[in-house]
């Protein structure tokens, strides 16, 4: 039993003397710690480094994805606002224009209508003084006459009664003269209120059928043609769009608002 002791402890003894530290071997040691620091140093460095280039390029990447989504979306809405607005201003200055278009309408209608009416005044007192004059030149001669012929008889002494009747006659035939011409004066004055009244009406009808001209002229001007039914009454509109080379045709509805129907054709129209 000793003796397998001592050779146990020989043994060991023999081994650690084969493992014996030398001064190369713990520089090598420290070296090799010191390499394998450096080297996960350089390798935290690296991986920092590549941390930012990778959010820099995802960063990048962002921003050439926003602008080329700008880029591929954004010129037509643009040129659609433009346009749309555009559009409006052209709309807006359309519907002064007419409108400002039928305020002068009006009022050179009011004034034709003034000029007429003084000219059917003057037409009207320059015949009532030219039947007047004649219907008095005519009563003054026949009185004339009735007063010579009774001068004749008186002086002479001569011609018998029937003459003097002629004379009489002559003169009272002078006097109805004067008088059927006044009263034809007057009724003459009576036909020219009529004919003042019917020109009125007539110049009332001219005027609303230029205006209506006028207005239709305004449309066709703008691509919009009105068409009539079968009664004769306007019930379809056909729209040109000279920009996109399109005709419409609108039908007039009366369960549509008017507002709708309006901006319909001017959607067509544009």
């Amino acid at each position: 039993m000793a003796a397998a002791d001592d050779n146990i402890v020989t043994l060991i003894q023999e081994v650690a003397s084969q493992f014996q530290r030398s001064g190369t071997d713990l520089q090598n040691i420290q070296k090799t710690t010191h390499d394998m620091r450096e080297a996960e140093n350089n390798r935290n460095e690296m991986m920092h480094d590549a941390r930012t280039l990778l959010q820099k390029m995802s960063r990048n990447l962002q921003l050439s994805r926003s602008k080329g989504s700008r880029q591929h979306v954004d010129p037509d809405s643009l040129r659609h606002d433009d346009r749309m607005m555009e559009m409006d201003q052209q709309k807006f200055s359309i519907a002064k224009a007419i409108q400002d278009m039928d305020q002068d309408i009006t009022s050179l209608e009011a004034e034709i209508h003034q000029l007429r009416m003084q000219s059917l005044e003057l037409d009207s007192s320059y015949t009532s003084a030219s039947d007047g004059g004649g219907g008095a030149s005519n009563g003054s001669s026949g009185t004339s006459a009735t007063a010579g012929a009774s001068k004749s008889n008186g002086s002479s002494g001569e011609g018998d009664g029937d003459a003097g009747a002629q004379g009489r006659q002559n003169g009272d035939t002078g006097t109805n003269g004067a008088t059927v011409r006044g009263r034809g004066g007057r009724n003459g004055g009576m036909d020219k209120e009529e004919i003042m009244l019917n020109d009125e009406e007539d110049i009332l009808d001219d005027t609303a059928h230029a205006m209506a001209v006028l207005r239709l002229q305004l449309y066709r001007g703008l691509g919009i043609e009105m068409l009539e039914n079968e009664l004769g009454l306007y019930s379809k509109a056909r729209i040109r769009s000279s920009s996109k080379n399109e005709v419409h045709l609108v039908k007039f509805d009366d369960q549509l608002s008017p507002y709708f129907q309006t901006n319909l054709i001017w959607e067509f129209a544009s």
